[in-house]
């Protein structure tokens, strides 16, 4: 069990503070996120895998990320709304959430984040 709470505390920090959030994947076609929301599906750290019920029941709930037409970011993660902006350039969606800025990167239906070898993962709701 304490196995699993270190491996799964980095992920955890970087999902609630949504900090330094940076790029990560390889390069595919273009999909406009406008008017689109992501739901978390899965994540890692090294060799292991965590599902998405998993990630949910930890975090007591679903987490989305919606891209509004106006520039607008809503992260959403068990209950709490926080409101950023957000941009895209080809595959790579840049964000600013309460001040803290990085980057995503769309690889066909995933929407990914990589963070000191962390990676999280969201497909289209």
């Amino acid at each position: 069990m304490k196995n699993i709470i270190r491996k799964v505390l980095p992920l955890f920090i970087i999902l609630v503070l949504a900090l330094n959030i940076t790029a990560c994947g390889s390069k595919s076609s273009t999909t406009d996120l406008t008017g689109t929301t992501w739901v978390l599906n899965s994540g890692a750290q090294g060799d292991t895998t965590i599902d998405k019920a998993t990630l949910e029941s930890m975090f007591g709930g679903e987490m989305t990320y919606s891209f509004e037409s106006d520039g607008k970011v809503t992260l959403s993660l068990a209950g709490v709304q926080i409101e950023g902006t957000w941009k895209q350039d080809g595959n790579t969606i840049s964000l600013d959430i309460q001040g803290d800025t990085g980057e995503m990167t769309l690889d066909g239906d995933t929407l990914s984040i990589e963070e000191n070898g962390v990676t999280v993962e969201f497909v289209q709701k």
